[in-house]
C-alpha cells in the first residue's frame, strides 16, 4: 500500500494506492477526494514548479514513478471543474465567501470595555463587521481560488525583491566596486542580526518577511511547502468516524491539539500613523469635555512601510464613533450600529476602510493639573487587560487577512488596536497593539476569559459538558532558572500581545484625506453619537458649520478661483459631515446622489466638488436652511459658494434663541417652534 500526498490551493489530502494501480486510477481518486467536477481540467506534477507532469495512462503502473510518502502538486487549468457553492454565503468585500453559522456567530464574551475587569462582563449581541461573520471555521465555507484577492499592499510587496542592500566595506571588501562578497552581498529581509542591530531594534519581522523565510526553508526539500495553517481550538463538527457529538463522544481526529503559547516572531502591521493630530484631538475632545472614556473605529488604508523590510503601515484618515454608553471608568458599545453598513460603504467609495479601533484610558492627575496618570504601558503594570485582548481578538477575527499562502484563504489579521493613555511624563500617549494568531484562536473558540482582579492575567476555561477546551500551556523559568511548562490558569498576557509603534507624520504639511488639517476649518462639524455631551447634528449645526467659510473681500464670490476651490474641498471633505448628509431626517442623500461628490473627494478634484455643489441636491439643502431663516443665507453663486459675511451680519438680528431648548427661532415668532416657550422680552 502506498500513501501519496496531494497539495492544492484547497489544502493537502492523502490518497491510498496499490503499486499495480495505473495513473488513470490515481487521477480518478484525486477527482473524488477533491470533489472535482471532471477528471479533465487539471494536472498532477511531481515538482512544485510545474515540472514532471504525470500522464493519464490507463495501462502504465505507478510502481516505478511514485514512492510511498511522495508529495504531488495539483494545478487547476479550468475553473469550471472546481466544486460549486450551493449554500447561502455572505459576500465579503475581500472576495471570501463565508457561510453564516448561528451556533458560532455570537459576539465576544463582552461588548464593553471597562477598567473594572470583569464587573461589566455581560453577554453582548451578535456583531458582524465588514461582512465577515465571526466564528467561521474552515468547514463553514468553500474558497474558490478565482475569488481570492489579497490586499493591494500585499500584491505590491509580493513583487518586491525584499533583500537589504549593503554598502561596500572599505576594510573587509577587497574586490573592485562591481564585485560582491559575503560582507556586502544583499541579505534577506528576515536576517535576525540585521533586525537586532537596527536603531531602534526591530523586535518583530514583517509578515511578508516571515513568508519569505518559510519559502527559503522549503527550497531544500521538494516535498515540503510553506503553507500557513490556522489554529483551531474547537472540536471538528461532523466527525467522519460516526461517533456521537461531544460530550457523548470524541476521538483523536476531531479533538483539537493542545496549545503551547509562544511569542509570535512576526506582525501583520509594522507601524500605525495618524494623518494629522487634529483628527485625534477631535476624538479626545469628548474626554476633555465629559471626563468619560470613548471608543472609536479607525478608517484608513494600508501602505508599504520602509522602516521595516517588507513592512506594512496602517494610515489612519478618520475616526468614527459608534453608539456607546460612556462613563469615567468604562465604555459599553451598543450593538448593532444602525449606520455601520453606511459608514463602511462611504469609506469604501473614498478608498479607505475600517483598519482598527481606538479607546481612551485617561485619568486626570489631581496632584498635577493638566497631567494624566501613568498607570499602564510599562513592565510594572500591564499593556492590555484580558478583556481588551479578548475584544481585540474578536475584532481581528471579524477582519481576517486574505492570504493566498494559506489553504484556508486567510491568515491572521491587519486590524490594529490603539490605546490612548498617560505616559511617564503625565502627557497623553498613543500605544498600538495587535494580538497574536494564538490569541485569535482562543477568542474564536471562546476559551479565554478575564480574571476578576488582575488585569494582566487571563484564564483558560476548563472543559465542561457544553464545551471541550484543549490544554493551553506556557513556558517560564523557575527559581533554579530551569524552563518549565505551566497550564494557562491563569495566563500571563504578554505571550498574546504584539506592540506596534504608533505616531504622526514628521512633515506637518503632509496632505490629509479630509479637512482636519485645513487652516480654514476653525469649527469642525459635529461628531455623531455625542448627545451625551450636548453635541448634536442638525440643520442648525450645519448652518453654523457653513458659516465659518468666509468670502474674501466681502463679496458674493471669492477674489480668485483657487480660493474658491480650496474652500469647496474644505467644506465637503469631512466624513462626519458626509455621514450626516446621508442620514439626516429632512433631506437624506442616497449613495447615488453622493457618488459624484465622493469620487471628486477621492480624486482631490476640486472642480468636481464645485460642480456637485452647483447641482440640485446641494441647492436643496441650502434652500431648506434658507427657508428656516430666510435672512441667514444668500443664494448660491455660480462658483458654488454662499455669502457668509452677510450671514454673520444678519444672523444675530434675524433670530432669537429659546432659553429652554436653545432652538434658533425667527424674529417674527412669539413662541419657540420646538417647545412653545415664550420669547424673552
Amino acid at each position: 500500500m502506498l500513501t501519496v500526498r496531494i497539495q492544492s490551493a484547497e489544502g493537502t489530502k492523502r490518497i491510498d494506492l496499490l503499486p499495480q494501480d495505473t495513473f488513470a486510477k490515481l487521477y480518478q481518486k484525486t477527482t473524488e477526494i477533491f470533489t472535482l467536477q471532471s477528471n479533465d481540467g487539471y494536472t498532477l506534477y511531481k515538482e512544485k514548479n510545474k515540472q514532471s507532469p504525470l500522464p493519464r495512462s490507463t495501462s502504465k503502473s505507478i510502481q516505478n514513478a511514485i514512492q510511498h510518502g511522495d508529495m504531488l502538486y495539483l494545478v487547476v487549468e479550468r475553473d469550471d471543474i472546481l466544486p460549486t457553492i450551493t449554500t447561502n454565503y455572505a459576500s465579503s468585500p475581500r472576495g471570501i465567501g463565508i457561510k453564516n453559522d448561528p451556533t458560532t456567530t455570537s459576539g465576544p464574551s463582552s461588548s464593553s470595555y471597562s477598567r473594572s475587569y470583569g464587573s461589566n462582563f455581560t453577554n453582548g449581541n451578535s456583531y458582524v463587521a465588514g461582512s465577515v461573520p465571526y466564528g467561521s471555521t474552515h468547514s463553514d465555507y468553500q474558497l474558490s481560488k478565482i475569488d481570492l484577492k489579497e490586499d493591494e499592499v500585499d500584491e505590491q510587496l509580493d513583487k518586491m525583491d525584499g533583500k537589504i542592500e549593503r554598502k561596500r566595506d572599505p576594510q573587509l571588501c577587497h574586490h573592485n566596486v562591481h564585485g560582491k562578497c559575503i560582507h556586502c552581498i544583499p541579505i534577506e529581509p528576515y536576517d535576525e542580526e540585521y533586525l537586532q542591530n537596527r536603531n531602534p531594534p526591530i523586535k518583530h519581522m514583517s509578515f511578508r518577511a516571515y513568508i519569505r523565510k518559510l519559502q527559503s526553508a522549503s527550497r531544500g526539500d521538494r516535498n515540503t511547502f510553506a503553507s500557513l495553517e490556522n489554529i483551531s481550538c474547537s472540536i471538528k463538527e461532523r466527525c467522519k468516524t460516526g461517533h456521537a457529538p461531544w460530550p457523548k463522544g470524541i476521538c483523536t481526529k476531531c479533538q483539537p491539539n493542545s496549545l503551547t503559547l509562544n511569542r509570535q516572531p512576526y506582525r501583520h502591521v509594522d507601524n500605525i500613523m495618524f494623518e494629522n493630530g487634529n483628527l485625534v484631538n477631535r476624538f479626545l475632545n469628548y474626554w476633555r469635555l465629559s471626563g468619560h472614556q470613548r471608543i472609536g473605529f479607525l478608517y484608513g488604508r494600508y501602505e508599504v512601510y520602509e522602516g521595516v523590510p517588507l513592512g506594512i503601515r496602517a494610515v489612519v484618515a478618520a475616526i468614527y464613533e459608534p453608539p456607546q454608553e460612556t462613563s469615567r471608568d468604562g465604555v459599553k458599545l451598543t450593538f448593532p450600529d444602525p449606520h455601520e453598513a453606511l459608514i463602511d460603504d462611504l469609506s469604501r467609495r473614498l478608498n479607505i476602510r475600517r483598519i482598527g479601533w481606538i479607546f481612551t484610558d485617561l485619568l486626570p492627575d489631581e496632584t498635577k493639573p493638566g497631567s494624566v496618570l501613568h498607570h499602564r504601558g510599562n513592565i510594572d503594570s500591564y499593556f492590555l487587560s484580558a478583556q481588551e485582548c479578548i475584544m481585540a481578538g474578536w475584532f481581528q477575527n471579524n477582519y481576517p487577512n486574505v492570504c493566498k499562502y494559506s489553504p484556508d484563504g486567510f491568515f491572521g489579521s491587519k486590524f490594529v488596536t490603539v490605546v490612548v493613555t498617560g505616559d511617564s511624563t503625565g502627557q497623553i500617549h498613543f500605544e498600538g497593539y495587535q494580538v497574536s494568531n494564538q490569541c485569535m484562536a482562543l477568542v474564536k473558540s471562546k476559551c479565554l476569559v478575564p480574571t476578576y482582579d488582575s488585569p494582566e492575567l487571563g484564564y483558560v476555561k476548563e472543559t465542561s459538558s457544553e464545551q471541550y477546551v484543549p490544554d493551553v500551556f506556557y513556558k517560564e523559568k523557575d527559581s533554579y532558572n530551569n524552563e518549565i511548562m505551566k497550564i494557562g490558569r491563569p495566563l500571563p498576557l504578554e505571550y498574546l500581545i504584539i506592540d506596534v509603534p504608533t505616531g504622526f507624520p514628521s512633515d506637518i504639511n503632509s496632505r490629509s484625506t479630509f479637512n482636519d488639517s485645513s487652516q480654514l476649518v476653525k469649527t469642525p462639524f459635529s461628531v455623531e453619537n455625542r448627545m451625551q455631551i450636548g453635541e448634536l447634528q442638525d440643520m442648525n449645526t450645519l448652518a453654523n458649520y457653513l458659516n465659518q467659510f468666509q468670502t474674501i473681500g466681502g463679496g458674493s464670490r471669492a477674489t480668485t478661483m483657487s480660493t474658491s476651490k480650496s474652500q469647496a474641498f474644505d467644506i465637503m471633505a469631512d466624513i462626519h459631515f458626509l455621514l450626516y448628509l446621508a442620514i439626516n431626517d429632512i433631506i437624506p442623500f442616497s449613495t447615488n446622489h453622493l457618488d459624484p461628490l465622493l469620487d471628486a473627494i477621492r480624486a482631490n478634484d476640486t472642480s468636481g466638488i464645485e460642480t456637485w455643489m452647483e447641482g440640485g441636491d446641494w441647492q436643496t439643502i441650502v434652500q431648506v436652511i434658507h427657508s428656516q431663516s430666510p435672512s441667514t443665507l444668500t443664494p448660491m453663486t455660480n462658483d458654488a459658494r454662499m455669502d457668509y459675511d452677510t450671514f454673520d451680519q444678519q444672523q444675530s438680528s434675524a433670530q432669537w434663541s429659546c432659553e429652554r431648548c436653545t432652538f434658533l427661532n425667527s424674529e417674527s415668532s412669539t413662541k419657540c417652534e420646538i417647545c412653545s416657550f415664550d420669547k424673552p422680552r
